[in-house]
């Protein structure tokens, strides 16, 4: 990650500290465009949306997640949490699959439709 990516990632948890929700989002989303491979720039900005209930941004930034991070449990159990909020039970409930398999060593793309 560069260092500057990883300073927005700073900034950002300070922000999220502090409680300020919405500056912490703004330093995370500019470490994704910094660092766009970063998996933990992508996670944390995801999260920031959910719970600023930005719901439309958080979906995409958590799909992100899970392509930088195919096989990572709490990538799908993100996804999950977003889109079941978003009231797409279907499929945050297939995304709650994956994250088991994922937890078990397995691999998740063998589970609906990747």
């Amino acid at each position: 990650m560069s260092v500057v990516a990883m300073a927005k990632m700073e900034e950002g948890h300070l922000a999220l500290a502090s409680g300020v929700m919405l500056t912490a989002a703004e330093h995370y989303r500019s470490a994704t465009q910094l660092d766009p491979c970063n998996a933990e720039a992508w996670q944390t900005l995801g999260m920031a949306l959910v719970k600023l209930e930005n719901l439309s941004e958080a979906i995409p930034a958590l799909e992100q997640l899970v392509r930088l991070s195919p096989k990572d449990q709490l990538a799908y159990t993100s996804l999950s949490l977003a889109l079941g909020r978003a009231g797409k039970i279907k499929e945050a409930e297939e995304m709650a699959a994956k994250a088991k398999v994922a937890a078990w060593g397995g691999d998740p793309s063998k589970i609906g439709k990747g």
